[in-house]
């Protein structure tokens, strides 16, 4: 029998000690970005730091051209939900992004949105303080396994996915919503139940000075 769990919104998520975790993405409630330029979705982040906050997991809705909020000292994974493409312009180029396809950029920078589409438009939004945390952004299609990071996050971009451990039995995920797992090193078993699927994996893993040195 599948199963479709409920989710905690994010902001009751984070203060949870549990290591599995449901989220439906779009009953969690929009933020304004903090340009004033859009809005944003916060699904996972990481308690704060020294005022800062370390890792963060969102997905923003882009209704027209804007301007992204600089973040300095971050890394930035963006990844279209939809088949759509965008156009990022900044100082240092421009880079397309589609679906199925993330794109990385510094914080640093100043971004700009172009040439979407005549419809809103939802993009999954993955930023990571520079030197304390890394994230590896993929898509799947078809049937994997998983052995999740220290924080690992399974969403579903389309379709229905079938997930299995050790822990879940029966539990399908459903377009928008997705599976945050924190420090649970067992292997998840990812089904699509349909053609069309696509599920985003995002693995978040502090950077120490092991892996630093195996990145060089």
């Amino acid at each position: 029998m599948n199963t479709r769990m409920p989710a905690p919104s994010a902001q009751a998520g984070a203060a949870e000690t549990c290591s599995v975790r449901f989220i439906d993405c779009m009953r969690v409630p929009p933020e304004p970005w903090a340009n004033g330029g859009g809005t944003t979705r916060t699904l996972a982040r990481s308690p704060e730091q020294h005022g800062a906050t370390p890792w963060r997991v969102s997905i923003a809705t882009l209704v027209g051209p804007a301007k992204f909020s600089q973040f300095a000292g971050y890394d930035r994974t963006l990844l279209p939900i939809d088949d759509n493409a965008i156009e990022l312009h900044s100082q240092d180029g421009q880079l397309l992004a589609r679906g199925g396809e993330p794109v990385h950029f510094s914080g640093d920078l100043h971004v700009w949105v172009v040439n979407l589409p005549a419809r809103p438009m939802n993009v999954l939004n993955v930023m990571c303080k520079r030197g304390a945390y890394r994230a590896r952004v993929s898509v799947a299609a078809h049937s994997l396994h998983v052995t999740p990071a220290p924080t690992h996050l399974l969403v579903s971009l389309a379709g229905q996915w079938n997930v299995e451990s050790a822990l879940l039995r029966g539990v399908t995920l459903a377009p928008l919503n997705a599976l945050w797992v924190s420090e649970r090193p067992e292997e998840l078993a990812l089904r699509p139940s349909g053609p069309g699927a696509q599920l985003a994996s995002i693995a978040i893993e502090p950077v120490t000075a092991e892996t630093e040195g195996l990145l060089r």
